[in-house]
C-alpha cells in the first residue's frame, strides 16, 4: 500500500472512537494495536488504549499506559482526567483527588471536573464535602449530567424532591462508573443508620438495574431496618454490640432501683425488658423474610 493510501494516526482514530462508542472493545483493541504499530509514540491512540483498558477493568494496564502517555504529554487533558477515574477505581484515593485538583486548577469553570470530585468525595464518605462540590458544579452548568447525579444523590440523602426531568437511575446508566459509588455510599449511610437515605439511593440503584437480584436483595435489606415497625430496634440495628451492652447495663442499674424504691412495678418492668428482647431476637429475621417472599427473592 502506497504513502497516499496509508490511513493517517487521526484516520486510525475516528474508526476506535467509533467502535468504543459501539462497545466493540475486541475490534477496537485489534485496529488499535495496528494503529500502534505505525504511530507508537501518537497521544491520542496511547490515551485509547488506556480507555480501552479501564473499560475492560485492566486498570494496572490503564495506568501504565497513561504514565507513559503523560510523561510525553503532560498536560493530555482527557489523560489526566482518566488517571483520576484509574486512580479512583483502584481506590487510591489521595491520588485520585491530586488528579482532579490538578485538572481544576487549570480548568476552575468545568462542571464536569467538581462533579467528578463530588463523586469522589462520596466514595470516601465525605459528605458533606461532596454536597458542596455538586452544588457548585451545577452552579457552573444546570445542564451537566454528572453535575445533575452529584446533585440528586445529596438531594436523595437530605430526603429533597429530585429533579423532575431526570432520574438517577437514568443518569446512572449513561455514567456506569457511578453505580459503584452509590453502593458504596449506601454502605456508609447503613453504617451511620441513616436508612431511610440509603433506601432512596438503593431504589434508584435497582431503577437502573432493574433485572439485578442483587440491587432488589439491598432494597429489602434497608427496608427490614428502616420498615415502621423495627423503629424501636433503631439503637440496635444503628450501634450493634455497644446499643446492647449499653442497654444491658442500664436494665441492670434501672432495674436495681425499681426493687429498692419501686418494687411492685419491677415484676412488670422485668417482662417489658423481656419481651423487647425476644421482640429484638425473634421479629427482625421473620420481617425480612416476609419483604424477600413479597419481592419474589
Amino acid at each position: 500500500m502506497s504513502d497516499i493510501d496509508s490511513p493517517s494516526a487521526h484516520d486510525y482514530l475516528v474508526r476506535i472512537d467509533g467502535l468504543i462508542e459501539r462497545r466493540r472493545l475486541a475490534q477496537a483493541s485489534t485496529l488499535l494495536a495496528e494503529a500502534l504499530a505505525n504511530f507508537p509514540d501518537d497521544s491520542d491512540l496511547l490515551y485509547s488504549a488506556a480507555l480501552i483498558d479501564y473499560q475492560h477493568d485492566d486498570y494496572q494496564g490503564a495506568l501504565e499506559t497513561l504514565q507513559g502517555l503523560l510523561g510525553r504529554t503532560p498536560r493530555h487533558r482527557a489523560g489526566r482526567y482518566l488517571l483520576a477515574l484509574v486512580h479512583e477505581a483502584r481506590e487510591e484515593w489521595p491520588q485520585a483527588e491530586a488528579a482532579l485538583l490538578d485538572l481544576l486548577h487549570d480548568y476552575p469553570e468545568t462542571a464536569m471536573l467538581y462533579a467528578r470530585y463530588a463523586m469522589l468525595m462520596y466514595r470516601t464518605q465525605q459528605i458533606d464535602k461532596a454536597k458542596e462540590l455538586a452544588r457548585e458544579a451545577l452552579r457552573l452548568d444546570p445542564e451537566d449530567e454528572a453535575a445533575l447525579a452529584a446533585t440528586m444523590i445529596g438531594d436523595l440523602i437530605d430526603g429533597k424532591k429530585g429533579n423532575e426531568r431526570n432520574s438517577l437511575a437514568a443518569l446512572m446508566l449513561k455514567h456506569p462508573e457511578d453505580m459503584l459509588t452509590a453502593r458504596l455510599l449506601i454502605v456508609h449511610l447503613i453504617q451511620r443508620g441513616r436508612y431511610w437515605s440509603a433506601k432512596r439511593i438503593a431504589v434508584e440503584l435497582l431503577k437502573a438495574q432493574p433485572d439485578s437480584r442483587e440491587a432488589l436483595e439491598l432494597v429489602v435489606e434497608i427496608e427490614a431496618l428502616c420498615h415502621w415497625s423495627v423503629v424501636p430496634l433503631w439503637p440496635l440495628n444503628r450501634w450493634g454490640i455497644a446499643a446492647t451492652i449499653g442497654l444491658w447495663l442500664g436494665w441492670m442499674g434501672t432495674y436495681k432501683l425499681l426493687r429498692t424504691y419501686a418494687p411492685e412495678i419491677s415484676g412488670t418492668a422485668t417482662l417489658v425488658i423481656l419481651g423487647y428482647c425476644i421482640y429484638s431476637w425473634v421479629y427482625p429475621p421473620l420481617l425480612k423474610r416476609r419483604l424477600k417472599r413479597r419481592a419474589g427473592l
